[in-house]
């Protein structure tokens, strides 16, 4: 599938026009990943945003615990453009998996060139933020009152 087209499906970028999609998707580059391959390493200072094309990935823990399992359209590092911060967690491919690289450098330099796109992009990203505390919190919730204090 192109990036495009997944990107257009994708909820961080939601609002954006066919230029500012362009735009972007100018700046990606695709990497192949075999099953088994590290795709992001906890702990690394690298930034980019990934854009998963095609296959499966495990989103794991230092210690090896599977946290989530994500596929085709699924974000990887959206939180480092606000945060810059080293990952948080390994991400694995299970099989292959195909994946759109954009350097972080670069899509912030397309949002500080362009107001409308930078706009878009953060509101999509302080909402899954929102939508991710509402979860945790949730959660939180429920392991409290099993007694999990």
């Amino acid at each position: 599938m192109e990036v495009v087209e997944v990107l257009k499906k994708n909820y961080l970028f939601q609002g954006l026009n066919e230029g500012q999609l362009d735009s972007v998707v100018g700046l990606a580059a695709v990497k192949e990943f075999n099953g088994g391959d590290t795709i992001v390493r906890q702990f690394d200072r690298n930034s980019d945003l990934m854009l998963i094309l095609r296959g499966l990935a495990c989103i794991k823990t230092f210690s090896d615990e599977t946290l989530a399992e994500i596929g085709e359209g699924s974000i990887i590092g959206e939180v480092s453009l606000i945060d810059d911060q080293p990952r948080s967690a390994n991400v694995v491919s299970v099989g292959g998996t195909s994946v759109a690289v954009i350097p972080s450098a670069r899509l912030r330099e397309l949002m500080d060139q362009d107001a409308s796109t930078k706009a878009a992009l953060m509101a999509n990203i302080a909402r899954l933020l929102a939508q991710r505390l509402r979860t945790a919190n949730i959660q939180l919730d429920s392991a409290l009152a099993k007694g999990g204090r």
